[in-house]
């Protein structure tokens, strides 16, 4: 079998003898009806118990990681379990009181059961080592909202904090979530930028082959 790889939530400057995962338990019922269960993640939270060993292996990030530079600003947008490398990101600049802005995109389908990891980051966003942190949970109205909306509603801001040097970071679902992101981001780059289309996906481009903008998804 593939193996399942899993982006760590955690930092070792925070948590120097631990590694965190973010696991979404994944259980459906298939075209004939009959109950499937995700063959690792249900091993993780089912089966596997307190002192039980399990093979792993690290897998490198390829430069998925905080900017070197901690004065550096991110932007970060990872919905659903997308959030754990950036938990992983906040905890290692808490730990080392890096001075850089950073600024979360998260979002799921309801608040009252999806909101990852809420009381930390709503402590982060009181000491300030989150700057600002927009929430997009789809079905808590009417109206669907996602994360792409959040973004096209701050696009200036984040055009502002690009233009200081910000690095953007993606990470979740590549087949549609990355590419709404994407879109959104070429967008505001277009509109605040007042570019065309064809030069705000090169600044887009460069961004991406500079290591400003990086993404993590599957």
């Amino acid at each position: 079998m593939r193996p399942r790889l899993y982006s760590i939530s955690s930092s070792p400057a925070a948590h120097p003898d631990e590694v965190h995962l973010t696991v979404g338990i994944v259980r459906y019922l298939n075209a004939c009806g009959r109950q499937c269960k995700g063959v690792a993640s249900t091993y993780m939270a089912e089966r596997l118990r307190p002192g039980q060993k399990a093979n792993v292996f690290v897998h490198a990030s390829h430069g998925f990681a905080p900017p070197a530079d901690p004065n550096t600003p991110m932007i970060m947008v990872g919905p659903g379990t997308g959030i754990a490398p950036f938990r992983a990101f906040l905890q290692e600049r808490a730990s080392r009181k890096s001075p850089g802005r950073n600024w979360l995109f998260f979002g799921d389908q309801r608040r009252e059961h999806d909101f990852l990891y809420r009381e930390e980051l709503e402590k982060w966003l009181v000491d300030g080592t989150l700057s600002r942190m927009d929430l997009a949970f789809s079905r808590d109205q009417k109206e669907k909202v996602y994360v792409q909306t959040r973004m096209l509603e701050r696009g200036r801001e984040i055009w502002a904090w690009l233009q200081e040097g910000a690095h953007f970071y993606v990470c979740g679902d590549a087949k549609r979530m990355a590419k709404d992101v994407d879109n959104a981001l070429k967008q505001i780059v277009a509109e605040h930028g007042q570019m065309s289309a064809d030069d705000a996906g090169a600044y887009v481009s460069e961004m991406s082959k500079t290591k400003r903008y990086c993404r993590d998804v599957y």
